[in-house]
């Protein structure tokens, strides 16, 4: 079974490779082998003791690597470069460079993002999303009233960053999964992870659902570190998530070709 490894700074932790496996050891416990082949995606939060070959394992396999602050948000990604990785950079790069193909994207990007935060409006709020229909989505509207819904729901702010934190990981790996160029971005065109930016942007609504649905659960952030409780809680939801975004990727690549 395919998983998510979720690695805390804890005293005494270390992980190092030992061929196929990784081997996970803490102080004062047994440790345990976890294969490679079994690790989809890897969160790391806190100052864990990681050795090169890990990483490098992760990396030939094209497994997803993200760092998280203490906020829970993701400071920094690691990915791969192996040859063949981005099969289909050519393609990008082609349809960015025409203005027509750049612009239909945008506008593509731009209405999942409104559609998305409607629909959980719609779903919370059902006042403010039928306002927001009438006199246009800005925003800062969006901020503001994602802020009061944690507020009345008792979702801790530091818990979201984890939560688009997971997101992140996920686009990163999807993205590369489809040979795509995860840093060819449409809307983030100069920044690192342009693309995976712009489809976290996307679907950041759905990634807010399930932080305020998180507010009643015993699942909170604890000195930037993931607890079990909350990372189970995410890999319940991430079915639905990783359904939207093979939906948003099949859209970009039918544009992309001109279909």
């Amino acid at each position: 079974m395919e998983r998510t490894l979720y690695l805390n700074e804890v005293p005494g932790l270390r992980v190092n490779r030992d061929g196929p496996s990784l081997w996970i050891e803490r102080r004062g416990s047994a440790g345990r082998r976890v294969p490679v082949r079994l690790v989809r995606r890897v969160l790391i939060a806190g100052n864990v003791a990681l050795d090169t070959g890990s990483l490098t394992a992760f990396a030939e396999r094209g497994v997803p690597v993200a760092f998280l602050n203490r906020a829970g948000e993701p400071v920094a990604m690691v990915i791969g470069c192996a040859a063949g990785l981005f099969a289909r950079r050519a393609e990008q790069a082609a349809a960015l460079e025409d203005p027509g193909t750049r612009e239909r994207l945008s506008a593509w990007l731009r209405a999942w993002e409104r559609g998305r935060r409607l629909t959980l409006a719609s779903r919370l709020d059902p006042v403010t999303a039928a306002r927001w229909r009438r006199e246009g989505l800005r925003p800062l509207d969006y901020d503001t009233w994602i802020a009061r819904q944690a507020r009345l729901r008792g979702a801790s702010p530091r818990r979201r960053g984890f939560f688009h934190a997971a997101l992140h990981t996920l686009a990163l790996e999807r993205i590369s999964e489809a040979g795509w160029d995860p840093h060819l971005g449409v809307q983030h065109r100069a920044q690192g992870l342009g693309l995976v930016r712009d489809c976290v942007v996307a679907l950041q609504a759905d990634a807010d659902q399930a932080w305020l649905e998180s507010g009643g659960v015993e699942v909170g952030l604890s000195d930037g570190t993931v607890s079990p409780a909350l990372a189970a809680y995410f890999e319940t939801r991430r079915p639905r998530l990783a359904a939207f975004m093979r939906r948003l990727l099949d859209q970009y690549e039918a544009i992309i070709r001109g279909r």
